[in-house]
């Protein structure tokens, strides 16, 4: 095993630090709601696809191709199981608009723009690979959000099919497997192009974040008992499922630490839009957001170090 804690902890802070520039941004006007709607934008259908082309221009490899199969059936797999695991443990939850938000964002966690940077840190051996597991499982996490997700927040059983289909990040992922597929790599001129615009997703999504904790009022959600049940449930208790799941099933290495790092990331950034979006409670979404990403500084690096440990 390798020191899979410490280079979280050295990523965390690299991430927390773009966070704290959204965050002082925010709160001296350098950016307003307007701005971050339109920096979510660019993130959204700009720089996170040129990321997810870029990360699968690697040479064709069936030992490779067999290996995104196995990352994509563990996703496939968390996804079930904490879609159904989140269903039965908020059934009781009175409140239609709370138990929804409770659900999607049990289900959903921030496994693209916080996962991404930190599967490069930990196989920084070859980041690209890191990458390459990191866009595999992030996949299955929009199929699931964009049908499961849209169901859990829209308390309906009607599944956007065009906004699913004209999905940015899911159609980066289908151009990119005919690139793959096909053996076609991309002249390193426009490869080094989109790479440069791509590499912007990761400070862009947490000065995102910074500006959107800026808005909230942190003594507020540092009240609420509630949401240290669920951030202990989201941080702790399911990494620590899949922990032991990963141990008892003996699991590859690289595939554990994939499914013990994807499931120990804080609540997906967008629940907060997809709950303003359904008129659900957007700002419990907004909180669940806030508080897990400040506590994932030091529940991720934990789990990794168990990880460490146990298997």
């Amino acid at each position: 095993m390798g020191d899979y804690s410490i280079r979280v902890i050295e990523k965390i802070i690299v991430l927390f630090i773009a966070m704290i520039a959204g965050f002082i941004a925010k709160k001296g006007r350098l950016l307003s709601g307007e701005s971050t709607k339109s920096l979510s934008s660019m993130l959204v259908y700009i720089t996170n696809p040129c990321l997810i082309v870029c990360s699968l221009q690697r040479e064709y490899d069936n030992k490779l191709l067999i290996t995104a199969a196995c990352v994509f059936t563990l996703s496939v797999f968390v996804h079930s199981f904490l879609a159904i695991f989140s269903h039965f443990i908020f059934k009781r939850v009175k409140d239609r608009r709370e138990r929804s938000v409770y659900t999607y964002g049990l289900t959903y966690s921030n496994c693209g723009y916080m996962g991404f940077p930190l599967m490069m840190a930990i196989f920084k051996e070859d980041p690209q690979l890191g990458l390459f597991y990191g866009v595999i499982f992030v996949t299955v996490f929009n199929l699931f959000s964009w049908t499961h997700g849209i169901i859990v927040m829209s308390n309906q059983n009607k599944i956007p099919w065009k906004k699913l289909i004209y999905n940015p990040a899911l159609i980066a992922v289908f151009v990119s497997i005919i690139l793959f597929l096909g053996r076609i790599m991309l002249p390193k001129t426009i490869n080094d192009g989109l790479t440069l615009v791509g590499d912007m997703t990761f400070p862009l999504s947490m000065i995102i974040i910074g500006s959107l904790l800026a808005d909230m009022n942190l003594l507020k959600i540092f009240s609420q008992k509630k949401l240290y049940l669920f951030s202990a449930l989201g941080l702790l208790v399911i990494p620590g499922i899949m922990l032991i799941v990963a141990k008892l099933l003996g699991l590859p290495e690289y595939l554990s630490i994939v499914g013990i790092t994807m499931c120990a990331a804080p609540v997906a950034a967008n629940t907060a839009v997809t709950a303003e979006v359904y008129e659900n409670d957007s700002a419990l979404a907004a909180r669940l957001v806030g508080m897990t990403t400040l506590f994932c500084l030091v529940t991720m690096p934990l789990m990794l170090w168990l990880a460490e440990k146990i298997l």
